[in-house]
């Protein structure tokens, strides 16, 4: 079993042990999972801007699924945005958005894609490391690193004290390693400098931290 079916019958087992009931047979989570996961595949995202899912159900199926529908959302834009991560693209997490499409059959299902513009502000957060989950707001001169003055304090020992300078000027994102003993690596790549998009991962010693659309 490859990652996308691991990915889509994780999904599944999940969304069916809740929603066993308000799915009809026609209209199995696998089968959404399936649609999702090809319509992701067959496309690519500009990395400063994403791809918006849209899961067209019938009138009757929408109204079944409308009570859960949040739920069933965010699972399945957690499923795609394990996805966009194991496919080592920097690009913005997908969305996925529930439908009433008109016309269409009981149990049938169609995906539409739409292209989402760059986020007007952007966030560096913490993916793997402490401290857990921390977000910086990328507006201004910024420095990350270990010492305790940092915008952004890692407590990890292979980072420097100050380790990477970021200049953010309204969607123009810039770093610069500070001279730092361990470096920078940018989505698996050692640089010195440059611009940094939404999807971005950026690796200081130990710890990942993502470039991602910061909420409204």
């Amino acid at each position: 079993m490859n990652v996308f079916e691991r990915l889509e019958a994780a999904c599944a087992g999940v969304v069916e042990r809740t929603f066993a009931v308000a799915f009809p047979s026609s209209l199995e989570p696998v089968r959404v999972a399936r649609k999702l996961v090809a319509a992701f595949e067959s496309g690519s995202a500009h990395p400063r801007g994403g791809r918006r899912f849209l899961v067209g159900v019938s009138r009757s199926d929408f109204a079944r699924l409308a009570p859960n529908r949040e739920y069933l959302e965010r699972q399945w834009s957690v499923m795609l945005a394990r996805l966009a991560e194991r496919s080592q693209r920097p690009q913005r997490p997908p969305e996925v958005r529930l439908i009433e499409r008109g016309g269409l059959p009981r149990g049938a299902v169609e995906i539409a894609v739409e292209q989402l513009s760059a986020p007007a502000n952007l966030r560096l957060r913490v993916r793997k490391g402490l401290p857990q989950d921390a977000v910086l707001a990328l507006r201004g001169t910024l420095l990350v690193g270990r010492g305790r003055d940092c915008d952004l304090s890692l407590p990890d020992p292979r980072v420097s004290r100050a380790h990477l300078a970021i200049d953010a000027a309204g969607g123009d994102v810039r770093f610069r390693d500070l001279g730092a003993a361990n470096g920078v690596s940018v989505n698996r790549e050692t640089r010195a400098e440059g611009r940094l998009d939404c999807g971005d991962v950026v690796r200081l010693g130990d710890t990942e931290l993502i470039v991602e659309a910061a909420p409204e």
